[in-house]
């Protein structure tokens, strides 16, 4: 018997399929195993992609005795002479391959969700880097060029910072929007619209910080010596679960593409001006030359 490898295409599948249950669930699984074989799935109670998986064998209920079961056996078996019931083939060869895509999309989202890990790795490790070259003091540097002798001086009367609600609003927000360039230069989220930030103090020191992303999800934020990490943010961000950053992306580039037709307009309405303006100067130009040749003639 000639052997081969069957092709498994997860697209027939709908991208956030794996998290649908009960009436979502079983509409989709109409449309690969039938309504009969849909209504056995619904009368085990199995209401997931993962359930589903689960069960060695989804038709061992039906050599079961029951009543309840006469009017599915007629649907999804044939039955042979001796009252035997015998589930269709072609009934559980689509059975077989709804489960090997299931099987196959979990293991796709799987593969996904690493290689994202490990682009926000990346993204996170430069961020870092960059925030910790230009968050050097400015008084240090100038402490470096001036004479040892005055390194004192300078010590004692520089102010001390002030760690305050204003101090940890502005840190967040340029934290998030140096992410946005480092991640895609067609990004921008913008504090209000994008985001929204929550700070609330239980003393003048002592603050904690949550993130309200666009999407519905809350992030709480962890601090680490003075400043709030947002690695929770940002891989929130990357998920598949939220959908700002793609929304932000399409919004950015039909601005741009909206200024450059404004821009293209503008152009050719200046150029169109121009033009005409030649045009009404043309036959001045002509009645004065005229005129002078005339009086010359004279």
């Amino acid at each position: 018997m000639t052997t081969f490898k069957r092709r498994i295409n997860t697209s027939l599948l709908p991208d956030d399929f794996l998290s649908y249950t009960d009436a979502k669930f079983y509409n989709v699984a109409k449309h690969f195993i039938g309504e009969s074989a849909s209504e056995l799935l619904e009368i085990q109670s199995i209401r997931s992609p993962d359930s589903l998986i689960l069960i060695s064998d989804v038709f061992a209920i039906l050599d079961i005795k029951c009543a309840a079961l006469n009017s599915l056996k007629e649907k999804l078996c044939l039955k042979s002479d001796d009252d035997i019931y015998i589930v269709k083939p072609g009934i559980k060869s689509s059975m077989n391959y709804f489960c090997e895509l299931i099987i196959q999309k979990k293991d796709e989202d799987i593969k996904l969700s690493r290689k994202q890990n490990k682009r926000y790795t990346s993204v996170v490790l430069a961020i870092n880097t960059d925030s910790s070259i230009t968050t050097e003091p400015s008084s240090s540097r100038q402490q470096q060029l001036l004479p040892s002798n005055t390194t004192n001086i300078v010590q004692s009367s520089a102010p001390a910072m002030l760690v305050n609600e204003s101090y940890h609003r502005s840190f967040i927000t340029n934290s998030i929007s140096n992410w946005c360039q480092k991640y895609s230069s067609k990004l921008l989220l913008t504090e209000g619209v994008d985001y929204h930030l929550f700070l609330i103090t239980s003393s003048d020191t002592n603050f904690t910080a949550t993130i309200r992303c666009k999407c519905g999800s809350k992030i709480a934020l962890v601090k680490f010596q003075k400043n709030f990490q947002l690695s929770n943010f940002y891989k929130h961000l990357v998920s598949l679960s939220c959908t700002t950053v793609k929304k932000s992306k399409r919004i950015t580039t039909s601005n741009k593409s909206v200024a450059n037709e404004n821009d293209s307009r503008g152009s050719i309405s200046v150029t169109s001006h121009e033009e005409s303006g030649l045009k009404r100067s043309a036959p001045c130009d002509a009645a004065k030359k005229k005129r002078a040749y005339q009086t010359h003639s004279k």
